[in-house]
């Protein structure tokens, strides 16, 4: 499946792959914890779960981060904002007030720059390793098939009466991991699926579904895991 929502690649077994949680502008930190990992810049790769800004004084250096051969994320709530706030005056409010407001600080014309940094991410990337498949996803996956999660992905944010968009849950939801039915089962189609967005003690699993985002710029903590 080709969509530039969804980005797909198999990675050489040689290669270990790293997955981070929400970095939220934590720069200095997330360069402190690579090198406790040995983490080697020019043969590992490490993909984040989203949420590269927030607030603080490090957001433009987690944005050089996409410059880096060896970084890869998922577009988070936070980076939608920046998109959606320069023509969606309600959504422009909510982001600065919200750990935004560092951004419209900024000439227009790095705001244009990072925003169009941004329309390039992926909602979802698919890592196929020779022994598993994983998927990562900001916050929410709400369909138990990740083949059917994936299609409904590409149809965008469609408004349908009663209905959250797949999209939409995969950058705002947090119905999974604050679950109280049988709405939610291990997502077939897929082995493991690491998600950020709602902030844990540590790496949470459930179902199939890992929960890696604790804290960051809050707890100045990170939860790297490494999944090859």
């Amino acid at each position: 499946m080709t969509n530039r929502l969804i980005l797909h690649f198999e990675l050489n077994p040689q290669i270990r792959l790293y997955i981070v949680g929400d970095l939220h502008g934590s720069y200095k930190l997330l360069m402190q914890e690579l090198q406790k990992i040995n983490f080697d810049f020019e043969n590992d790769l490490l993909i984040c779960t989203g949420d590269l800004i927030y607030r603080g004084n490090e957001n433009l250096e987690c944005i050089s981060l996409l410059d880096q051969t060896w970084f890869l994320t998922v577009r988070g709530n936070h980076e939608e904002m920046c998109i959606r706030g320069q023509y969606d005056p309600k959504m422009k409010d909510m982001h600065e007030r919200n750990g935004g407001e560092w951004f419209y600080k900024l000439p227009q014309q790095k705001q244009l720059e990072i925003i169009n940094y941004f329309k390039e991410l992926p909602l979802v990337i698919e890592v196929q390793l020779e022994s598993k498949k994983i998927g990562i996803v900001h916050a929410d996956i709400d369909i138990n098939d990740w083949i059917s999660f994936k299609e409904d992905i590409v149809q965008g944010d469609y408004k349908i009466s009663g209905i959250t968009s797949a999209y939409i849950n995969a950058l705002w939801g947090r119905g999974r991991i604050r679950n109280n039915s049988n709405q939610y089962d291990i997502v077939e189609n897929i082995d493991e699926i690491y998600l950020g967005h709602t902030i844990v003690k540590e790496h949470t699993q459930i179902d199939n579904c890992h929960y890696i985002d604790v804290g960051s710029s809050f707890t100045h903590k990170l939860c790297i895991v490494k999944v090859q």
